[in-house]
């Protein structure tokens, strides 16, 4: 598959799209799967995510990206998300408030095996009364000062 088929039922809960060729997820593709609660799109070379891509997802809790194309954290407008699966990808800095509104992120935070150089440090904010599994071994940080507050996570 090069893409999300238009032919998925509209009352499905999870998603299972892993070991394709899908490169985009475009603004429209998940619209109308509201109920469902797994999205995985893992193994694919996806490298684009429309920032809406995800916005009518409003009952995910998991999600996996993994050995995908991504350079960026897509934007993740789903406050029910608890599980993200990113890891192996090509993301090279965190930005401050990257995760803000992830507010149920509390069972996994996979970023392991990026090109992560920088960790901004307001990017885990809003992942401090959470008590997640954070995995981020395997990326090429430039410890410098900027990246000092780490010690104190």
């Amino acid at each position: 598959l090069t893409e999300i088929p238009e032919d998925i039922p509209l009352e499905v809960t999870q998603i299972y799209l892993g070991n394709n060729h899908i490169t985009n997820i475009g603004q429209n593709s998940l619209n109308n799967f509201t109920e469902l609660n797994l999205l995985d799109l893992h193994e694919n070379n996806i490298s684009k995510i429309h920032d809406d891509a995800f916005a009518a997802l409003v009952n995910l809790k998991l999600l996996h990206l993994y050995r995908n194309e991504l350079e960026e954290i897509p934007t993740l407008p789903i406050p029910t998300l608890e599980f993200l699966n990113i890891h192996t990808n090509k993301i090279s800095k965190i930005n401050d408030g990257a995760f803000d509104a992830l507010v149920n992120l509390n069972k996994l935070l996979d970023l392991h095996g990026n090109k992560i150089r920088k960790i901004y440090k307001g990017a885990f904010d809003g992942l401090l009364n959470s008590s997640i599994e954070l995995y981020i071994s395997g990326n090429p940080f430039e410890c410098d000062c900027k990246m000092l507050w780490m010690q104190n996570f």
